[in-house]
């Protein structure tokens, strides 16, 4: 019998209780339509669920089918270790539907498989939609098509009253509608578009204050974290700097002044306004911070700099041997979730212009490590999110070979009627679930996916 654990999903707007192997991961099928299941060591995916009328439908697949080979050639085994990455069927099927789509010819646009269902050994056949590859000579088309997808899905989810709609309350609106802001912006979407306005307005909150306190010391409505301050300097700040304007810079400097009062003596942070774990606090509020304000500067607004410093002389203790970004600055917390951290300190450090040989050793642990970037404490697309933009500060070719790195999770993200699909870390995703699967996956999709620009204001 195989052990379940529970997770809670958000399924258009209704609270599920799904189940999910204990030692496996489900993830969707891309254009084959539906989801599948991996398990370590295991070379097959076990299929959990075929969309009605998907090309998986067509061909005959059924749930609980094991899919073991690709064209003839049996898939490899699924790896549980960070630095696996998809290495196992996830990366083999990914792959093999960016190349099996972009064929031109209708009657050769197929994906063979072979399928053990009991006991018995089958050969089917999938018909594809058509869409260019990922992996071409110029991926170019095919970025774009993905981002054309996941900026109108996107789209679909915002509220009349302007923000994107988390299943946690005002801190995860306030995440989740301000990286859906700079996403679109990152996308291409016009400066004055009325919907990105309507993000702007609806995150700078009643009287533009951005929901915080008069005393940034105390909690405010829905007990504010300082990931959501953080994330709202960014949007606001990118938004301003898109339209060259300083129409948000008195929230901005609100919200920058109460990530700098939150900030202990001794440089370290808590989610919201107590420092936390017993003081040892939480290094990827720091770098969040650093993020926040680096792109406040960048915009016009006021920024304190002695918190600044306290900030980055605890992460400057905080570094691992290994280069990346530690969880406290105890020694010996581990690396194998630092993507985040080290790539929102990096991202902040190299647009800042503080390019010494701490910002190197954030870079190269992000190039060694490509394969780490959806590992997480619990939210891992955002490490996926700023890794190729830190990366882009150092050069194009270290972006492309991340993106490389990654084209099975993005190929296997995109269904056959368009949707994009969430695909969660090998551990807890806890953090991404609070935000909606849906959405979140199409930020993601479109941070990915943006064309490395040069920073505004610097």
């Amino acid at each position: 019998m195989r052990r379940t654990a529970r997770v809670w999903v958000f399924v258009t707007g209704a609270l599920l209780l799904a189940p999910l192997t204990a030692a496996g991961e489900r993830f969707p099928l891309g254009a084959l339509g539906g989801t599948g299941e991996v398990e370590v060591g295991e070379a097959w995916v076990r299929v959990h669920e075929v969309q009605e009328g998907s090309p998986l439908a067509l061909a005959g697949v059924q749930v609980e089918d094991r899919l073991v080979g690709l064209g003839g050639v049996p898939l490899p085994p699924h790896g549980k270790g960070v630095d696996a990455g998809g290495d196992g069927p996830q990366r083999a099927l990914g792959l093999a539907l960016d190349g099996a789509c972009a064929v031109e010819d209708a009657e050769a646009r197929v994906l063979r498989f072979s399928v053990v269902r009991g006991e018995e050994a089958l050969q089917l056949t999938a018909r594809l939609p058509h869409r260019p590859a990922l992996g071409a000579e110029d991926p170019g088309p095919a970025r774009e098509a993905l981002r054309a997808a996941a900026a109108a899905q996107l789209r679909k989810g915002q509220r009349l009253v302007g923000k994107w709609e988390a299943p946690v309350g005002l801190t995860g609106d306030r995440w989740i509608t301000a990286w859906a802001l700079v996403a679109l912006l990152e996308a291409g979407a016009e400066p004055d578009d009325e919907q990105l306005a309507q993000a702007a307005r609806w995150l700078a909150g009643p009287d533009e204050q951005a929901w915080v306190n008069d005393d940034p010391l105390t909690k405010g409505p829905d007990n504010l974290g300082n990931w959501a301050l953080a994330a709202t300097c960014v949007a606001l700040a990118e938004h301003d700097l898109a339209r060259g304007m300083h129409e948000w810079k008195p929230t901005l400097e609100r919200c920058a002044a109460a990530l700098a009062a939150r900030c202990s003596e001794e440089g370290r942070y808590g989610h919201d306004v107590i420092t936390g774990y017993d003081g040892k606090g939480l290094n990827v509020i720091n770098c969040l911070a650093h993020l926040a304000w680096e792109r406040c500067e960048a915009a016009g607004a006021a920024i304190d700099r002695a918190a600044w410093d306290r900030s980055l002389a605890s992460l400057r203790a905080s570094i691992d041997p290994n280069g990346g970004m530690r969880y406290w600055t105890m020694k010996g917390t581990g690396t194998g979730d630092a993507t985040l951290r080290t790539a929102s300190l990096a991202l902040a450090l190299g647009r800042a212009g503080e390019g010494d040989e701490f910002l190197g050793t954030l870079l190269d642990y992000l190039e060694r490590h490509p394969a780490r970037a959806r590992e997480a404490h619990a939210m891992g697309t955002p490490g996926l999110m700023l890794t190729p933009h830190a990366l882009a500060t150092r050069s194009p070719e270290a972006r492309q070979a991340f993106l490389e790195e990654w084209r099975w999770y993005l190929a296997l993200m995109r269904g056959p009627d368009d949707r994009l699909h969430y695909i969660g870390g090998k551990g807890n995703n806890g953090g991404d679930s609070y935000l909606g699967f849906g959405q979140v996956a199409a930020v993601t999709a479109l941070m990915m996916l943006a064309e490395p620009r040069k920073p505004a204001g610097h």
